[in-house]
């Protein structure tokens, strides 16, 4: 061998060992760093001239584990978002017994219709009725705002989450057309598709996505359902108009909206394209969930009044009069039902504090004059209408026999039952998707088996620098002869 070929074949070994620890440091500076993937430098040796050629940096993907992790993290993101809506609305229903509970409202207006029917003269009793029925109808009231404040929420994060979504599809598009050029040019990609990965990691978790290797470094991405989100130089266009604050009787369609997809409109069956994250999950608490529970908060409205606005309870009462509760004044209609519980109110008739007098609530509320004052007929009707064991009003959610109580305890036990599943589901999807983060992990940067990488170039360097050292010596007897 020559001193030059023993000197190129040394030269481009110190280089390659230079290069590898760069990779080294970079994979150990790296271990936490969300989107990173391990990397390794391929080197091969020269046939003609001797030494080593660096044929470039690799990046090692387990493709497989991070499609399960990014479909897990769509999994968490859907069922998070209901655990939550689920949570929320838990408080304000309240469970049996807690003090800001639909139920204990409803057992304090029981018990103050029970007290005055025992001393119907007394005006303190009679004033305490007033006082629980207008917190009944409060706690209605703030329940049906609550869920409605929900719905909202997520009409806000679905406009939130396609921007999101479009922003990041843009920048994949972007870093496609980097990543193809400098592939051609032979230069290190790397960096740019981590960069690629965490924008994709950003997507998944609010829509399910399944990535699909094209030529020269590009990747095409299609929802879990099919739908393409990237396949080309152009992404696909999610779009979405909604106001800010949504109310009880706007549905899909009046005026509630759907994704548009490239400037098409979705239809609900093709909504399932983009069915399994946080974004469906916003969706159906806006279309389905919180109607739902509005629907329920309504039929105990309604129940409510029903029961108090009857000419059998209290015999002042002509057939369209409204009771002791109204639908913002008037008597409740069947018809126009959806958000009575954010409608229904005290009657006015009877609240000092808005012209009435506390004398009907004995006498009944188109009584004309509040004589005698020790009669309890009336107030022992509203008590025993409340505990009466009726048939469920048709077309409510209620079946059955049962008495308002029961009632009021089936819809706060829908509540948490639907709070219990779902944070169940949960925890069993956060658990898959730790060990998938685990596994992710163990698939990355292995400290040690870096450390053992470096002390392998740092032989390669000595070995290479003493080649050179030896060729130096010979140089300088060869100068002295």
């Amino acid at each position: 061998m020559s001193i030059a070929k023993a000197i190129s074949n040394a030269m481009s070994g110190l280089t390659a060992t230079a290069r590898g620890t760069e990779v080294v440091a970079s994979n150990l500076s790296n271990i936490m760093t969300p989107g990173y993937a391990r990397r390794e430098m391929v080197v091969t040796a020269q046939l003609l001239g001797g030494g080593v050629r660096i044929d470039g940096i690799t990046r090692i993907v387990n493709a497989s584990l991070l499609s399960e992790a990014r479909m897990a993290a769509s999994s968490v993101g859907d069922v998070s978002a209901r655990a939550s809506f689920f949570q929320g609305m838990e408080k304000i229903v309240g469970l049996p017994g807690e003090p800001q509970a639909l139920s204990t409202a409803l057992t304090d207006f029981q018990a103050a219709l029970s007290a005055a029917a025992a001393r119907p003269d007394d005006e303190i009793r009679l004033s305490q009725i007033v006082s629980t029925a207008s917190a009944l109808a409060g706690r209605l009231n703030a329940a049906s705002t609550a869920v409605q404040a929900a719905r909202s929420t997520a009409q806000q994060d679905i406009a939130s989450e396609v921007a999101t979504v479009n922003a990041a599809l843009e920048r994949v598009a972007y870093l496609n057309a980097r990543i193809t050029v400098l592939d051609a040019d032979g230069k290190d990609a790397t960096p740019l598709m981590d960069e690629r990965q965490q924008q994709i990691d950003r997507i998944a978790r609010i829509v399910p996505v399944q990535e699909v290797t094209r030529e020269g470094g590009k990747v095409a991405l299609f929802t879990a359902e099919g739908a393409v989100l990237l396949d080309g130089s152009v992404p696909a266009r999610l779009g979405f108009q909604g106001n800010a604050q949504v109310t009880e009787g706007q549905v899909v369609g009046a005026p509630l909206e759907l994704l548009t997809l490239n400037g098409t409109a979705l239809s609900a069956a093709q909504m399932r394209l983009f069915g399994g994250g946080s974004l469906a999950a916003n969706f159906q608490i806006r279309d389905q969930l919180g109607p739902q529970l509005q629907s329920e908060l309504d039929d105990m409205a309604f129940e409510l009044h029903q029961r108090l606005a009857d000419p059998a309870v209290d015999p002042t009462l002509g057939a369209g009069d409204a009771g002791l509760f109204t639908d913002a004044g008037a008597r409740a209609d069947p018809a126009t039902l959806v958000g009575l519980a954010g409608r229904i109110a005290l009657n006015a008739s009877v609240d000092p504090g808005q012209g009435g007098q506390l004398w009907r609530l004995r006498s009944g509320l188109q009584a004309p004059n509040g004589e005698p004052v020790g009669q309890s007929s009336v107030l022992n009707a509203l008590v025993d209408a409340l505990d009466a064991q009726r048939p469920a009003q048709p077309g409510s959610g209620f079946t059955g026999n049962g008495s308002l109580s029961s009632r009021f305890g089936s819809v706060e036990s829908r509540v948490a039952t639907r709070r219990v599943e779902a944070q169940a589901d949960l925890a069993v999807r956060s658990s898959r998707q730790s060990t998938l983060s685990a596994s992710m992990m163990a698939e990355g940067v292995d400290s040690d088996a870096e450390m053992q990488r470096l002390l392998q170039y740092e032989q390669s360097f000595a070995a290479n620098a003493r080649v050179l050292s030896a060729v130096d010596e010979m140089i300088n007897q060869i100068l002295r002869i």
